[in-house]
């Protein structure tokens, strides 16, 4: 399922992503949030997520993925996306957001929102 944040089309199943970035030659940005309660979260989704400068890098550099967790996740969804967790967020930081190559390797993890601009925040996410 895709859902839109800002202009940004957001996948929620990371193998469908991967193989997309296999075929574009992308990286994958998985997203890790709990924006209902994570104010750090709200601001990053607001202030960069949602801006055109990452619109306009994202659709040339990134499959974007964000699993979801609430209710409305099937079972079997909600699952998956706890071996999703186990994986890439066993600490269970939010908002965390891992950098994936096309194979599922980390290229990079970016922690804590600062308040950074969105050009601030894609070097962050460029910087390994």
């Amino acid at each position: 399922m895709l859902t839109v944040m800002g202009h940004a089309q957001w996948n929620d199943n990371l193998d469908l992503a991967r193989r997309e970035a296999q075929q574009s030659g992308k990286k994958v940005l998985l997203y890790f949030s709990a924006a209902e309660r994570c104010t750090p979260c709200q601001d990053l989704e607001q202030n960069v997520f949602a801006s055109a400068e990452f619109e306009a890098y994202a659709s040339k550099h990134f499959i974007l993925v964000q699993p979801v967790f609430d209710d409305t996740a099937p079972f079997h969804e909600k699952a998956d996306n706890l071996l999703i967790v186990e994986k890439y967020n066993k600490d269970g930081f939010f908002p965390w957001v891992v950098i994936l190559d096309a194979t599922g390797k980390i290229v990079n993890k970016v922690g804590q929102y600062n308040n950074e601009s969105p050009i601030e925040y894609l070097k962050r996410l460029e910087s390994r």
